[in-house]
């Protein structure tokens, strides 16, 4: 089967019929039956999963295909913060597949808004809360890896870092830490003034304690997106990275910046 279009993997069939890939369909109904995959509740209505029949099937992944490595990093990520760190606000899982060269993950919407559309309208002090509320929950995240690196496929370019001959190299503990390395004002969801959820975990994975305050400081992807008139685009990274270096995560920006640039030599 020739790859399908992103924008072709959710398609309305009806107003309350949606077709998700090749073989889930999603209807919202007043009750669930007993022959869905999977049901939940969204206001006053009822939607269920259920596996349909297709004239065109897709593609078997392979074992080792990203497209399944990534799905299975989120899902998988999002359970062991559940177990781990159950004071961590995250979305329920409904269902996950992977359907030929696509992955599918449905969550239960969290009721709120985006930090990002919620932020022009918060005090100074109620955006310290929620930035505090941040910086509690990445501490929350679990430090139980010793040796080698695991986690989302992002997450395996860390290693790279520490091929270079660059001086000084940041100090390299045993212990590496679960992180959320994407922690965008759109990936925060929030309502009155509160944070509800911390969604988009398929980047998270263990990395070394310096990343943790290193990546607000170079990622582009924490500014404000779209910007804010009147609101510098990278205010909320920049606080973000402030907060976490007073909790003795070290910055090693400059040293990443000049490892990019001996990379790109």
């Amino acid at each position: 089967m020739s790859s399908v279009p992103i924008r072709n993997s959710v398609t309305k069939i009806s107003d309350s019929i949606w077709r998700l890939g090749c073989t889930i369909e999603c209807n919202r109904t007043a009750e669930p039956d007993d022959t869905c995959a999977a049901a939940w509740k969204d206001g006053e209505d009822w939607y269920i999963l259920r596996h349909t029949t297709s004239e065109q099937l897709p593609d078997a992944t392979s074992a080792n295909s990203p497209v399944r490595l990534i799905h299975e990093g989120e899902s998988e990520t999002i359970k062991f913060v559940q177990d781990k760190a159950p004071q961590v606000p995250v979305p329920e899982v409904i269902y996950s597949w992977v359907d030929g060269n696509r992955s599918f993950l449905v969550l239960k919407r969290v009721p709120g808004i985006t930090l990002r559309d919620a932020w022009e309208t918060m005090s100074a002090t109620e955006q310290d809360s929620i930035l505090d509320e941040v910086v509690h929950i990445v501490r929350a995240l679990p430090g139980s890896l010793e040796t080698g690196f695991i986690g989302a496929v992002e997450c395996l370019s860390v290693r790279h870092f520490f091929r270079e001959d660059l001086h000084p190299n940041p100090e390299i503990e045993e212990r590496f830490h679960l992180y959320h390395p994407d922690l965008a004002p759109g990936n925060i969801i929030v309502s009155n003034q509160k944070l509800l959820a911390i969604i988009n975990w398929e980047s998270a994975g263990f990395y070394p304690r310096f990343w943790i305050s290193t990546k607000p400081s170079i990622s582009r992807g924490m500014n404000f997106h779209p910007p804010i008139p009147g609101i510098e685009e990278t205010e909320w990274r920049k606080r973000l990275r402030v907060k976490l270096e007073e909790h003795g995560y070290p910055r090693f920006a400059d040293w990443f910046m000049e490892w990019m640039r001996t990379k790109s030599r």
